[in-house]
């Protein structure tokens, strides 16, 4: 059963903890003793006497829809939701494809409340001039970031590089680096399934907007996923994922200490930038060429906000 956490009486929560075990084999609101069944139907209410035509049938748990897609469980708020988890994903993202999902095992996880808004977060996310004043080591490690590029193709001039397959040209990992870690190096066997391309491209994002990324390494998988909490507010959850024979003979630290730096940098300049936002003189900013995945995203808000694109 997955329903919201909201009493149908008169809307108070009703479990406070985030984990444990019912004590019972009804969810019994705390405020007003409403009782439902664990598949979420209404089944007592103390009220001495009830409103006319009012059945319980009527009054179950708001429910929200489930989709389980390799080992992830995947939550919508609308109760009757189009499409699937698999569905969710940017077309235009990576395949995670060759990557055993199913099998991996949680080895670390990040919670962390950001100042900023959600719709920050995801901008930083979609560009990287920010990446060499802002992530130093990582530049080091994935040389084309230190240009302040994603891709190849954001060079202007990529032409005149076109036949070269230096990692500040091409993309990739600098040259002896293997993952993302604070050497470089794997911590753990790689994994089997993978291209010569995945490997040697050293990292795979697959968006799922609004709530999470995924990114795949040659011997580990990290998820990021966002909730907002307010404005000005958005709780990050970090999580590594390892193959269990990895995690039972591998030091973990020199890969969580990379990705948990990078994150921390991440948040600490859309902080920055959320402050800057609260100027009142500043009503827009202006994007430049190589922040076309920002387009894109602010795109991505205003259809669901108003149907129109610009």
């Amino acid at each position: 059963m997955q329903v919201h956490n909201t009493c149908r009486h008169r809307g108070s929560q009703l479990c406070q903890e985030s984990e444990g075990r019912l004590k019972a084999r009804l969810i019994t609101c705390p405020y007003h003793a409403w009782s439902y069944s664990l598949r979420g139907d209404l089944v007592r209410v103390p009220s001495k006497s009830l409103p006319d035509g009012f059945d319980k049938a009527d009054h179950p748990l708001y429910r929200v829809a489930l989709s389980v897609w390799r080992g992830f469980v995947f939550v919508n708020l609308a109760e009757d939701a189009a499409g699937s988890a698999q569905s969710s994903f940017d077309p235009a993202s990576g395949d995670l494809g060759n990557w055993p999902l199913d099998t991996l095992v949680s080895g670390h996880v990040l919670r962390k409340v950001m100042n900023c808004n959600w719709k920050i977060f995801w901008e930083n996310f979609n560009e990287c001039l920010h990446c060499p004043g802002v992530h130093k080591d990582l530049s080091r490690l994935v040389p084309i970031y230190g240009r302040g590029l994603m891709s190849r193709h954001d060079d202007p001039e990529w032409t005149r590089h076109a036949d070269n397959d230096a990692p500040e040209f091409s993309g990739g990992l600098r040259a002896g680096a293997e993952t993302w870690s604070r050497d470089g190096q794997t911590h753990g066997p790689v994994f089997p399934g993978l291209t010569q391309a995945e490997r040697i491209a050293g990292q795979t994002y697959a968006t799922s907007l609004p709530s999470m990324f995924m990114v795949g390494h040659v011997d580990y998988v990290r998820t990021v996923r966002l909730v907002p909490l307010g404005p000005e507010q958005t709780e990050l959850t970090a999580e590594w994922l390892f193959a269990p024979e990895a995690l039972a003979a591998t030091d973990i630290d020199n890969i969580v200490a990379f990705g948990t730096q990078v994150l921390e940098e991440d948040a600490a300049i859309c902080e920055v930038n959320q402050k800057g936002l609260r100027s009142m003189r500043h009503t827009a900013g202006v994007l430049m060429p190589e922040e076309y995945e920002l387009h894109g995203f602010h795109n991505w808000v205003r259809e669901r906000h108003t149907g129109l694109s610009l």
